[in-house]
């Protein structure tokens, strides 16, 4: 992993150019920011950077549902995730697992292929009651967890008492699951003192979508 380089970037910079970008977002509809357009922040952001990837633009895979990472620069591989935050926890959804046959060949990809990608870029959404979001960046290393050394446990189903999936758990609580009835869904759940926030913006609901409005198009 390439841990040096990540610490080393401008973070500041990326926040501040983020931040702008997820507030025109904002204005531009009321659907809030997803994977998808989260990726085509970031791209912009380091694109703006000055960041390359072999000598031209920073490398992003538009529409890709390949597993890992979504970016690339010369300094870092990123995986972007649109995540949630639950109980002090960053809550991610990721790749599903469902051409392996068995929990250690799971386990095995993705601690291999599966993490080609030095950091997890988090874009975290809360909604509120009044119509208001908050949006907040994290930055989490891909090595944060391995999953050949989580304690895992077979998850069985409360309605059959089948296997419904497994629950790897380390010893910081990082707590990671498949889920069979999602295709083998991984889920990573991250407490939040381990994540490294770099920025966050709070979204009126007065705002939320006002450039499409029937006022902007007069």
């Amino acid at each position: 992993m390439a841990r040096p380089k990540t610490q080393s970037f401008n973070w500041k910079t990326f926040s501040i150019k983020a931040k702008k970008l997820l507030d025109f977002a904002s204005r531009s509809t009321i659907a809030p920011v997803n994977a998808g357009r989260w990726e085509e922040i970031v791209f912009h952001v380091l694109k703006s950077m000055g960041q390359k990837y072999k000598g031209g633009d920073p490398k992003w895979e538009v529409g890709s549902h390949a597993p890992g990472a979504d970016l690339w620069t010369d300094l870092f591989a990123i995986s972007a995730k649109a995540g949630g935050i639950q109980k002090n926890t960053l809550s991610l959804s990721s790749y599903r697992l469902t051409r392996f046959s068995d929990l250690e060949a799971m386990k095995a990809f993705i601690d291999g292929s599966g993490k080609n990608f030095d950091i997890y870029l988090c874009c975290a959404r809360i909604d509120y009651t009044d119509g208001s979001r908050d949006y907040k960046i994290f930055v989490v290393p891909a090595d944060i967890f391995t999953a050949k050394k989580l304690k895992w446990t077979e998850q069985l189903s409360l309605k059959n008492n089948k296997v419904s999936g497994w629950r790897g758990l380390s010893s910081n609580n990082i707590e990671v699951k498949i889920q069979k009835n999602m295709s083998n869904q991984l889920w990573i759940n991250i407490p939040l003192e381990l994540c490294s926030k770099i920025g966050e913006i709070h979204i009126p609901k007065k705002i939320l979508g006002i450039a499409l409005s029937e006022e902007a198009l007069k």
